[in-house]
């Protein structure tokens, strides 16, 4: 299911969302979550909750100067990778 498949309003909530939740992990990079897993090439990678929608998922790398957003999910999703339990 999509968000605009709701209601376009929510779907552009979640853009918002989104948006805010990232330029706050520019700010604050360590502020999101390490994310476990034993795949080597996901070495790095944090996530972050989207503000006000608990459900999905910001996956990013923190950079020496940025971060780089590498994917935004819906938390039920199969990412298709090895997630480690903590």
């Amino acid at each position: 299911m999509y968000i605009a498949d709701g209601s376009i309003d929510v779907a552009l909530r979640f853009l918002e969302r989104a948006e805010q939740t990232i330029k706050g992990l520019a700010l604050f990079p360590a502020s999101g979550a390490p994310f476990a897993t034993s795949v080597p090439d996901l070495a790095g990678m944090r996530t972050k909750l989207v503000k006000d929608f608990p459900n999905h998922v910001v996956f990013y790398v923190e950079r020496k100067d940025s971060i780089e957003v590498v994917r935004v999910l819906r938390g039920g999703q199969d990412m298709g990778v090895e997630v480690t339990k903590i």
